[in-house]
């Protein structure tokens, strides 16, 4: 009995000094993969999705360059670049939602200047719907003096 316990913790032994001999992957694999992952459920995918399938195709480089010939120093620049393009893919995908929020917004407002237009209300200013003029001084301001919000509404009102 004691030789068969013996045996068994020797197989065991040997079994998990097996697992233990594949290399882990490096952390900058695992790193990329991770920003892959997130780039991949954010609106890239929706956006972006040729950046996003640019970021894949370089953690795919990085998958084979660490499976295939287990040159980690090769690997590790591969999966830094992949984790790059995964995360431009994701601040791509982000600024493109907010371009077409941006987008909603000023046709939201457009609409409802038109609106406003037909009713024979005054045009909403930057001072508010009370005052058409807007704050004082701001009559003869030129789009490169004014802020990013006055230039919009001077573009939607043709000035």
């Amino acid at each position: 009995m004691r030789c068969n316990q013996r045996v068994m913790a020797m197989l065991a032994l040997g079994g998990l000094m097996g697992c233990a001999s594949a290399p882990l992957p490096p952390k900058e694999l695992i790193s990329a993969r991770k920003s892959y992952e997130r780039a991949r459920a954010s609106a890239a995918a929706e956006l972006a999705p040729a950046d996003l399938h640019g970021a894949r195709e370089a953690l795919e480089r990085a998958e084979r360059a660490f499976a295939e010939e287990h040159e980690i120093t090769n690997a590790r620049d591969l999966a830094y670049l992949a984790e790059r393009r995964a995360q431009l893919a994701e601040s791509l995908g982000r600024t493109a939602a907010a371009e077409r929020q941006r987008g909603a917004a000023l046709q939201a407002y457009g609409e409802l200047q038109l609106a406003l237009r037909r009713k024979g209300a005054p045009p909403a200013g930057p001072a508010g719907p009370g005052d058409p003029a807007g704050p004082p001084g701001h009559q003869g301001t030129t789009p490169a003096q004014a802020s990013a919000r006055e230039r919009s509404l001077m573009i939607l009102q043709g000035r």
